[in-house]
């Protein structure tokens, strides 16, 4: 069995905790919150990329770093024992973003180390999942993404190998129950 992780708001507290840090860090840069909501609006979909974000302000490179340090402590831990059981050889991420942020916020967190591929895309992760999908079909692939949006292209037809979770509340133990069976 492989599995297929997206990272933001599945393997890592994006939403909820780094953005609500990114905020916080902004404020007391002296940025209100509701200036610094409304621009994250307004390029949110375009790639964001912290570092732009933070230049877009006049704030110092080094916040960047700051940001990055402290998003060790956003993992999603109960994911991360998952990740471990599974393998390395067994899992892979697939997430939507700017190549460079991604890449850095998953370095910082380790999980990259757990994973044997990652795959940054700009678009749709379609391709991605069904070449992995492709690569692996004598066995089932297993996608776990906290976005509908990203299952309403794939192929089943073609890779009746593919299973999706969506990753909401109750995401984790779907996809325990999908492994046990």
């Amino acid at each position: 069995m492989k599995f297929i992780f997206d990272f933001d708001d599945v393997l890592f507290y994006n939403t909820k905790q780094f953005k609500e840090y990114m905020y916080e860090c902004l404020e007391k840069a002296g940025i209100p919150r509701d200036v610094s909501l409304k621009y994250y609006k307004t390029v949110r979909e375009n790639q964001f990329w912290l570092k732009d974000f933070l230049r877009h302000f006049s704030l110092e490179e080094n916040m960047y770093e700051k940001m990055l340090n402290r998003s060790k402590g956003f993992v999603n831990t109960e994911m991360l024992t998952l990740l471990k059981k599974l393998g390395k050889e067994n899992c892979y991420i697939v997430t939507h973003g700017n190549e460079q942020f991604q890449r850095d916020k998953i370095k910082i967190t380790g999980i990259d180390s757990l994973v044997s591929e990652i795959f940054v895309i700009s678009e749709s992760k379609k391709e991605a999942v069904e070449n992995i999908c492709a690569k692996h079909k004598n066995e089932k692939v297993i996608f776990v993404d906290d976005k509908a949006k990203h299952f309403e292209n794939l192929d089943f037809k073609k890779y009746p190998n593919l299973k999706t979770i969506l990753y909401d509340e109750r995401g984790l133990e779907k996809l325990v129950l999908e492994i046990k069976k």
